[in-house]
């Protein structure tokens, strides 16, 4: 296993959601950041609004970001798919990129793996 490797990537995709990304990628790094070393990786699938761009802007200040990009629509299951391929991370978390799902509840999700090993 590579030492540099992060322990947990979060894969979410996202089609059109150029407001929710900046949002999201807040949440996940005050619920990552100091507790795991984690990646998050963001599968554009194909947008047609400014969520690549908005995306690649968040990269300056949120190292552990990474973007990939469909160009062209592949649907949400290729996207996660291709997102857990591209993940590093021996662990892998999914969210849906409209903030349907709570970043808060990973470390709760962690505990209970390291709580039954």
């Amino acid at each position: 296993m590579n030492p540099d490797a992060p322990q947990l990537s979060v894969v979410v995709p996202v089609h059109d959601e150029q407001d929710n990304v900046a949002p999201l990628v807040g949440e996940i790094v005050a619920a990552l950041r100091g507790r795991i070393d984690f990646e998050i990786v963001y599968v554009d699938d194909a947008s047609r609004d400014a969520t690549l761009q908005r995306l690649r802007g968040l990269q300056s200040t949120v190292p552990e970001l990474r973007v990939l990009r469909h160009l062209a629509n592949a649907g949400q299951s290729a996207a996660v798919r291709n997102g857990v391929k591209a993940a590093r991370a021996p662990w892998i978390a999914t969210l849906d990129g409209d903030g349907q799902n709570d970043p808060a509840d990973i470390p709760k999700l962690l505990a209970q793996r390291d709580a039954a090993a």
